[in-house]
């Protein structure tokens, strides 16, 4: 039997949900975020040891993805594999200025 997080996920895969942010889908934003949002967090925090700082990152990862989903190319990385990529920049970033 299939559980509904895979139901989902064949029902609307990740590339879809990004096709849909591109025409600003809020729910489609909100789907990655649960489906990856964990796993974003653990690159953040591996970067940015502190907590509150690596949500910023996730956070500052998934309104770029969002606000340039159009940018994502389906064919160079997966979905996971960009929005992990954005979210260590946005880590590094956020690593590179002492506070």
């Amino acid at each position: 039997m299939l559980d509904s997080t895979t139901t989902n996920r064949r029902l609307h895969p990740d590339r879809d949900l990004v096709a849909r942010m591109v025409t600003k889908d809020g729910a489609a934003l909100d789907e990655l975020l649960a489906r990856h949002e964990r796993t974003a967090y653990a690159v953040a925090i591996g970067i940015v040891p502190d907590p509150t700082r690596a949500e910023r990152a996730v956070s500052q990862a998934f309104l770029e993805a969002f606000c340039q989903a159009e940018r994502y190319v389906p064919g160079e990385l997966t979905v996971l594999a960009w929005l992990t990529s954005l979210t260590r920049r946005h880590a590094e970033a956020i690593a590179a200025v002492r506070s």
